[in-house]
């Protein structure tokens, strides 16, 4: 942190005879002068500068009044002119030891360490015994405050150098004369608070937080309040990490000081860190106001216009401080050429980056940061192997720093070379084998590159070294997201095994993006292969077993399967998304129910485990699995066993209820009621909670949710028909963040290459708490994601079906969010609610809408100046598969029921690999009835190209800020593919993107736009 050194007040004389001048100036100098240090110490130095500059015109002849001159200067922030107004005190009266003193913080505060020390020494000196008497008490007390003011400016010179040490001894010389005074008159007393400062900054910089903070509390205790000590205290605070209570007070003491550069500074600081960049370039020009050669300050702004999105504001900033270093080789010119180099880089100036890195590189050959930005600018305009090669040239075969090793890792990884990829990849882990950090960073550069397989290993040393960490948990899911299916054969990974199933308990991991991985794993169980290629036969219709199932059951095999942990949680956590599982599973159902009616299943923990687990799966996926006709006549059988028993007043067998949750929703059961009253063991007291008591809690927040506007357009109304028959999705988790982070920082980290902010509007308080709309919020999830990712968020979710909406009023109670609401609403109608918003999410609602082009029209009126907007349409291309499979299934006739679905499943799954319809069965929504009837089967839906919505954002005038990519590996190739477009907002060089790689946006594009 910057800090004021405090120079300190000089101690000037209460009148003009007490300075032993040669002649008594005009009195009108004398009241202007004292006018300009009222306006001075006030707070007001706009207003002193005016008389400021007359007196300099027209200067006082006193050394009393030339040092009142200089302090003026001093809190005018004007050093030179403090020093030379000294200067002449000095030569007026140079035996006074005040003025030496004075001269000494001059010295200091212009950068001139060596000349204060010795005027500090020549101060010491003239500070002899005085006259004895009562006419000598002034002299006296004069001469003690000279002293300690000396004192502590060899302190101050001290610290400039480093030496801690003897700035610590010079301040405790100062506070013992201090201590010692005979008569403590105000000039004394606020010598001994600025050395109590000056110490507390010494104990701050040697790390001993405690006692600076009490020192500073003594100096502060001091009135009036000095403003440089108030700034120090900031900047120990902010040390801390008490950013709060730093800014605070920092604001105290530029309220009293305004052109208190160094805790301005801070303030810069403070607010940069805090991602509130406007406020942190308006201090930082403040800063510059007062002291144009204060270079920290200058690069510090430059980075910030430059993260807020004004790059070329920073590279104006970076050129004028180059100007005023005129000399070429002078080697302080390096950090701003760097920054104008970054600068130039983030606003896709690729010639004029090259040559700021160049010339900042011939004055400083060694800088790891410039070498990295300059390869990373080879990588941005598509030449990856020139950058590997800048690298490895600019250190001249010497080892390289972490830092460019990390870049050079990057760079190989677009470059595609695999082999180098990975040989420096396990370089680096080597160098800190225990850093979870350095290993996160390494998975996170392949995953970035799309390299899943090469991250996977990091990522999972990462979470043994800092289990506790989210963001390991999410680069986890990220790895595996697109796993492969084990190979017949293949042995189980048994470290795999338990961090996906301490995956399944992480918050922050949405479980359904591990399934597939899931599902490898599984797949090793040589019984859970078994029933997976059970291949059907006459028997299935029947009512009895077939003799390799009865050989499961006899052999242990199957209870065995209620000891896999794993296949529990997935089984409770999202639905299963693998072919090959779902086939285990539905024989698995199957024969457990059989063996209940036939050779009979004994009510034991591990068959109860076992089944309730299987029921919970059964209504996430909502019953697609296929049943047969000799399934469907037991059930019959099964249903009046239970009714029976709950006649006679006796409690069904647990595994049989547990059975009948496996097929049917248990709330939809006429006795669900009388199961709840009854007690159960836990596996199915928790089937009862979710397939009972949360169906009918929905229930209940249906009839009282609010309707915001009527439901009658056409489309509308038979799209909501859709969504009350089946919701969609049933989501258990959405992946929730530790901590919310604020609307821009969130936005920066998606675009980072957007103008972010770019207007004031950005930094009000609209934004500390924005207001979202998530128009077709469905069953919730978006809505969550919200409310719980965008800091201070309040959000209005809005969707045509009420039984979606009372599925997400539940889920968000769950997780005790108070800050959504959720009301019933037509998005054609939202134009009359009357309330704008700094947010609005719409992914995959504008394509049911009979003209997407309307929705979005009322979207934007619904948007205020300056928010933003994600909206999802189908892509044309992407969609092909889809249109494949819906007009495969309108050849059959299917009906869009769960018999229909199951049938419509059971086909596709029997078709060719090569057939394009097939291609659907690689989506998650095909596993479960309501998201398989949204993909295939939807009543209205329509597909846009990028062309269209490029003409529909002009039309509205919103700007593409880019796309949310579900893969990272887009990104990668749309980089390689267009360097010259760095921010990735080019819709047209998109399309020919996706016309080349017709899959890379999944089916749907998300995309980010502004008003």
């Amino acid at each position: 942190m910057t800090t004021d050194s405090a120079p300190g007040t000089a101690s000037l004389p209460a009148s003009p005879s007490k300075a032993g001048q040669s002649g008594q100036d005009h009195p009108a100098t004398g009241h202007r002068l004292a006018q300009v240090l009222d306006l001075c110490r006030s707070g007001r130095p706009e207003e002193a500068e005016g008389p400021y500059r007359d007196l300099c015109g027209s200067p006082p002849q006193d050394a009393a009044g030339l040092l009142s001159l200089a302090e003026a200067a001093r809190i005018l922030g004007r050093p030179a002119e403090m020093v030379a107004w000294a200067e002449a005190a000095v030569r007026r009266q140079s035996d006074r030891a005040e003025g030496w003193s004075v001269l000494a913080l001059a010295f200091i505060a212009a950068g001139r360490t060596d000349d204060g020390y010795a005027a500090a020494a020549e101060a010491l000196r003239r500070t002899g015994a005085g006259a004895a008497g009562e006419a000598a008490a002034g002299e006296a007390a004069e001469r003690e405050t000279a002293a300690i003011q000396a004192h502590r400016a060899q302190a101050l010179a001290r610290l400039r150098r480093g030496q801690l040490a003897e700035a610590a001894a010079a301040c405790d010389t100062a506070l013992r004369l201090a201590e010692g005074a005979a008569q403590p008159i105000q000039a004394l007393r606020q010598a001994q608070a600025e050395a109590l400062g000056t110490l507390a900054l010494v104990r701050m910089l040697e790390g001993r937080a405690e006692e600076a903070e009490a020192l500073f509390r003594r100096a502060l205790s001091h009135r009036p309040v000095l403003p440089e000590i108030l700034g120090n205290h900031a900047a120990l605070l902010a040390r801390l990490g008490r950013d709060d209570e730093a800014l605070e007070q920092a604001e105290q003491a530029v309220a009293l000081r305004p052109r208190l550069t160094g805790t301005l500074h801070l303030i810069g600081t403070l607010h940069h860190r805090a991602g509130q960049m406007e406020s942190a370039i308006a201090a930082f020009h403040r800063v510059l106001a007062v002291d144009p050669g204060h270079l920290d300050a200058r690069l510090r702004l430059a980075d910030s216009l430059r993260v807020a999105g004004h790059w070329q504001e920073a590279a104006a900033v970076c050129r004028d401080g180059l100007t005023r270093i005129p000399d070429p080789e002078d080697r302080s010119r390096t950090a701003l050429l760097a920054n104008l180099g970054t600068a130039l880089q983030t606003g896709g100036d690729a010639a004029g980056a090259l040559e700021a890195y160049r010339d900042a590189l011939r004055l400083t050959p060694d800088l790891p940061e410039v070498h990295n930005n300059l390869a990373r600018l080879h990588q941005e305009t598509g030449n990856p192997d020139a950058a590997i090669e800048e690298l490895r040239r600019a250190t001249a075969g010497r080892p390289l720093p972490l830092p460019l090793r990390r870049t050079l890792l990057s760079l190989l990884i677009a470059a595609g070379r695999t082999t180098e990829a990975e040989a420096e990849a396990f370089g680096i882990a080597r160098m800190a084998p225990e850093d979870a950090e350095l290993c996160f960073g390494i998975a996170a550069l392949f995953l970035q590159g799309g390299w899943r397989d090469q991250a996977l290993p990091y990522v999972r040393k990462a979470i043994r070294l800092a289990p506790d960490v989210p963001r390991n948990w999410i680069a986890f899911v990220e790895a595996l997201r697109d796993a492969a299916p084990a190979e017949p054969g293949q042995a189980a990974d048994e470290g795999l095994r338990a961090d996906l199933l301490a995956a399944l308990g992480r918050p922050e991991v949405e479980s359904a993006g591990l399934s597939r991985a899931i599902a490898g794993v599984l797949m090793a169980s040589p019984v859970l292969r078994t029933l997976a290629t059970l291949e059907a036969g006459p028997e299935d219709e029947g009512r009895t077993l077939d003799g390799r199932s009865l050989a499961l059951l006899a052999d242990g095999s199957l209870a065995g399967l209620a000891e896999d942990a794993l296949l529990l949680a997935h089984l409770r956590a999202a639905p299963v998304c693998d072919p090959g599982l779902e086939r285990a599973l539905t024989r698995l159902r199957r024969v457990l129910m059989l063996a209940l009616t036939g050779p009979g299943l004994p009510d034991r923990p591990s068959w109860r485990t076992l089944c309730a687990a299987i029921a919970e799966q059964c209504f996430l996926n909502e019953y697609v699995f296929l049943e047969t006709d000799g399934e469907f006549q037991v059930l019959a059988v099964l249903i009046r066993a239970a009714e029976a028993a709950l006649a006679s007043g006796e409690r069904p067998p647990a595994v049989l209820v547990a059975l009948l949750g496996a097929y049917r929703p248990l709330y939809r059961w006429q006795r669900a009621a009388a199961l709840q009253a009854l007690s159960w063991p836990e596996e199915i007291a928790r089937l009862l909670n979710r397939q009972v008591a949360e169906p009918l809690a929905e229930a209940a927040i249906q009839a009282e949710l609010p309707a915001l506007t009527p439901v009658s357009n056409p489309v509308s109304v038979g799209v909501r028909a859709q969504y009350e028959e089946n919701p969609y999705p049933r989501w258990m988790n959405t992946g929730l963040l530790p901590e919310p982070v604020p609307l821009s920082r969130f936005l920066h980290a998606l675009f980072p290459h957007a103008a972010l902010p770019a207007s004031p509007a950005w930094d009000t308080p609209d934004w500390e708490a924005p207001e979202v709309l998530v128009a077709g919020c469905g069953t919730g999830r978006e809505a969550v994601w919200a409310a719980s990712t965008l800091k201070n968020a309040r959000v209005l979710a809005v969707d045509l079906s009420r039984r979606s909406l009372a599925y997400a009023t539940r889920q968000s109670r769950r997780l005790g969010l108070k800050a959504v609401e959720f009301a019933q609403a037509d998005l054609l109608e939202l134009g009359a609610l009357g309330r704008r918003f700094d947010v609005i999410h719409s992914v995959g609602v504008l394509h049911h809408m009979e003209d997407p082009m309307a929705g979005l029209r009322v979207l934007r009126g619904l948007l205020r100046p300056h928010g933003v907007m994600e909206v999802g349409f189908y892509s044309a291309a992407a969609r092909r598969p889809v249109l494949a499979a819906r007009q495969f299934i309108a050849e059959r006739g299917h009906p869009p029921t769960l018999d229909g679905i199951r049938h419509v499943r059971r086909d596709i799954l029997g078709l060719p690999d090569d057939h394009p319809a097939r291609v659907v069965v690689r989506s998650p929504d095909f596993y479960g009835t309501s998201a398989c009837r949204d993909l295939l089967m939807h009543v209205h839906e329509l597909h846009v190209t990028l062309p269209w919505l490029a003409d529909a954002l002009a039309a509205l005038n919103l700007e593409f800020l880019g796309f949310r990519l579900a893969d990272p590996a887009v990104a990668a190739l749309y980089r390689k593919r267009f360097p010259e477009d760095p921010a990735m907002t080019s819709l047209a060089r998109w399309d020919r993107l996706e016309a080349e790689h017709p899959m890379i946006f999944g089916g749907l594009y998300q995309a980010w736009v502004r008003g």
